[in-house]
């Protein structure tokens, strides 16, 4: 049912487009991709919950891209925009599977970068890594995209402790019919053939009062990676990205002052085939003697046994409520988030690794539900103070399960998962089920939070904000076939639970000399919640039930500002303590890892952006950081434990420098069309994937630049492009994956990859 939800919301939306356009030709066009701006073209944001503010006016450390810039790019994704973004770094392990990095905050635990969908937390939770899994939704049909960068602890809540990102969709408007549609084709060295399809209609219902917009898509990207080991014969492009979605959103205005939004979105995304490869130089696992002798790596060719599809179907539900009144905006709004994994990935070097030559798949199929409410009350007094005030209330259900199987010459499951000892693989030939558990965890949060901030002159401001959040933890694990089968009764349900509060605080000031000059300075507090560990790990021993929460204190010093009215300059100096890091450690078998707390951490860096017109026709974009992230202290020594850290150690996959640069070129071609050529330039410095090279499983990861053309003709209604991404074809290195049990993997950006791109508006 619920695939049949997103295919009609997906095929609507595109039917909708094209039908609309028909019957539309002539009426006034609407821009879909356009986010509020000043009158110097400076981006409206909403980040500070106090209403409509520039993103220079704001004294933060902000960086916003609008729907426009985002389509000027040719992004779709979170990847196509992040390496633009001063001081947020990435981890990737394929689709839906990513994890967000800001100023070098990055540990196992809970998430560090909040992430918000309009009003809904959609905030991503992978104990394995910190926070990966984020959901890779679509970017058509937004108004913009905001980074903040630094904790938000105050207004954002508990993960949001080095930054937050949140996507703002586009509205209906309530007096014009309008829309877009789009087409795009591309091909992809190594890879194959690709298609992107979307549309948007807008649909005034009742003139100013009710409004609909409707959006759908298909992005189908070819696989680049080749599996040449399945036995029944190779496989070609096995990490495709296919994703289906859609969007709708409905707006009325019962009165002048309320403003009620209802909205949901639906995707599903689907890969046939990991995206890690073994590179030249190393050599798969393997076993000669059982008939699976190890062979070397070589360019974009994954060695494993198992074939490993994933499959991951999101819905966002949402509805808020604002009144405007003369003394402030109240908003109240609760959304429902829900994702469904379906994860797989080839258990056989683990098990060759123990002596147990057999190929294996392990699945691991995952449920998560965030259920977000907030209530909130920003003032407008025309006085010296003003303030925002609210509370916040979150559920959140996870359930987890891990079934590891026997599999076919053709690198699939033999048969379906069994918690009888008579399938068990080690026991009976015939057994096809190695090891089965599962881990459901609940997570209640709730808050009261305000920022009151106070103009001492026109030029002089402070903000002081403080948020006292409590939490409450449950874990039920439950071992559902141990390897070798039961050998007496079933152990039964295992328990874990944990409960945290925490008051964070967070102390700003502004200044602002002249009307294009602010500085800002400010002193705030991240904070993360705490956690259980797996009470039903084989084998495991000292293991301890949780893990506590810990928390940073960030100090930054900032200065905005815009030169001739179209150039914008930024830079931000910003010193973090982090203390009590939560961090990935391992059993006394060196086999399986749990979350425990060591040690501080110290962070130091620096963000610059400059952006605007410098000529006519001519605009520059860069953005750059530099952050030292290194242990304080000493970890603990725990045996087994073979990626110690130790005092002066960088943080793993924290790069000294990254930046990005882009130069847009526009001018007339004709009475009705400009010519845009367009270059965008992606830096990332070396980095490791270890705290150092002590580690046997450490991987350095070389620095790299990506560089993208555009070449575009856009008219009144009809833009028509031609572009090149990743024009070197460089095998950018950006995640790596070693350890005792499992061979050297890479993962790297898509090859080179031409195409065109068409689109109207109406």
């Amino acid at each position: 049912m619920r695939v049949t939800q997103y295919s009609m919301l997906s095929a609507l939306a595109l039917l909708l487009s094209g039908t609309a356009a028909a019957q539309t030709i002539g009426q006034p066009s609407g821009n879909a991709n356009a986010a509020p701006t000043s009158e110097t073209g400076d981006i409206v944001v909403t980040a500070s919950k106090r209403g409509a503010e520039t993103v220079q006016s704001v004294p933060i450390a902000i960086q916003a891209l609008s729907g426009g810039t985002l389509v000027a790019r040719g992004a779709t994704s979170f990847i196509d925009f992040a390496g633009t973004i001063s001081g947020l770094q990435f981890n990737d392990l394929g689709p839906g599977d990513k994890k967000y990095i800001i100023r070098g905050v990055t540990s196992t635990g809970a998430a560090t970068v909040g992430v918000y969908y309009d009003e809904a937390v959609i905030t991503a939770a992978n104990g394995n890594d910190g926070g990966g899994r984020n959901a890779d939704i679509r970017l058509f049909d937004l108004e913009r995209v905001e980074v903040l960068k630094g904790p938000q602890g105050t207004l954002y809540g508990a993960s949001s402790m080095s930054g937050t990102i949140r996507y703002i969709t586009a509205k209906p408007d309530l007096k014009s019919t309008s829309g877009n549609a789009g087409a795009e084709v591309s091909g992809t060295e190594k890879g194959g053939f690709n298609y992107v399809l979307n549309g948007t209609v807008n649909l005034p219902i009742v003139n100013d009062r009710l409004g609909l917009r409707v959006t759908g898509w298909a992005d189908d990207k070819s696989g680049y990676i080749d599996q040449p080991r399945i036995q029944t014969g190779g496989l070609s492009n096995v990490n495709n990205d296919s994703t289906f979605g859609g969007r709708a959103i409905l707006r009325a205005v019962p009165f002048d002052n309320l403003v009620l939004t209802a909205s949901a979105t639906i995707q599903k995304t689907n890969s046939d085939g990991s995206s890690r490869y073994t590179p030249p130089g190393a050599l798969s696992f393997g076993n000669t003697a059982a008939g699976f002798p190890a062979i070397p790596g070589g360019d974009l060719i994954n060695t494993d046994l198992a074939r490993s599809p994933w499959d991951d179907l999101l819905h966002v539900y949402g509805l808020t409520a604002e009144l405007k009144t003369g003394i402030g905006l109240f908003t109240a709004t609760t959304n429902y988030y829900d994702r469904r994994i379906g994860f797989a990935y080839d258990s056989s070097p683990i098990l060759f690794h123990y002596g147990v030559p057999i190929p294996a798949v392990t699945l691991e199929p995952q449920d998560r539900s965030i259920w977000s409410n907030e209530i909130r009350y920003a003032s407008a007094f025309h006085g010296p103070i003003n303030f925002v005030v609210g509370g916040f209330l979150q559920q959140e259900r996870t359930n987890f399960e891990v079934q590891v199987l026997k599999t076919d010459p053709a690198g699939n499951p033999i048969g379906k998962f069994s918690r009888l000892n008579a399938d068990d693989a080690l026991q009976t030939a015939t057994g096809n089920t190695f090891f089965g558990r599962t881990d459901n965890q609940k997570i209640d949060q709730e808050a009261v939070f305000g920022e009151i901030t106070g103009k001492a002159s026109e030029k002089l401001s402070a903000t002081v904000g403080v948020r006292y959040f409590h939490s409450q933890q449950s874990a039920a694990q439950e071992t559902t076939h141990p390897f070798g089968g039961f050998s007496g009764s079933p152990i039964g349900v295992l328990t874990n639970k944990s409960e945290d509060s925490k008051t964070t605080f967070k102390f700003n000031l502004a200044y602002k000399p002249q009307r294009d000059l602010l500085f800002f300075f400010t002193a705030a507090q991240g904070f993360r919640v705490g956690g259980v560990n797996a009470a039903n790990l084989p084998f495991t021993s000292n293991i301890p039930p949780g893990f506590k929460p810990d928390s940073l204190w960030n100090y930054e010093i900032g200065a905005k500002t815009t030169i001739m009215r179209s150039v914008r300059a930024n830079v931000t100096l910003y010193n973090i303590d982090w203390t009590d890091t939560q961090v990935r450690s391992v059993d006394a078998t060196g086999a399986f890892t749990f979350t425990t707390n060591v040690g501080k951490v110290n962070i130091k860096g620096v963000e610059v952006e400059v952006e605007g017109r410098i000529a006519h026709g001519l605009d520059l974009g860069f953005a750059g950081s530099y952050q030292d992230a290194r242990l304080e202290q000493d970890q603990p020594i725990i045996p087994g434990n073979k990626n110690l850290g130790l005092k002066g150690d960088r943080l793993p996959n924290v790069p000294e420098f990254q930046g990005s640069a882009s130069l847009s070129y526009t001018t007339p071609v004709s009475t009705t069309l400009n010519g845009v050529l367009r270059a965008d330039v992606t830096y990332r410095d070396k980095t490791r994937t270890q705290f150092s090279g002590r580690s046997p499983f450490d991987v350095r990861l070389d620095q790299y630049a990506n560089v993208n053309l555009r070449a575009s003709l856009v008219g009144e209604r009809w833009t028509g492009a031609l572009f090149v991404r990743n024009l070197t074809n460089v095998r950018a290195q950006i995640d790596a994956i070693a350890s005792d049990q499992d061979p050297l993997g890479r993962i790297t950006i898509r090859p080179r990859t031409w195409g065109a791109s068409v689109s109207r508006s109406f």
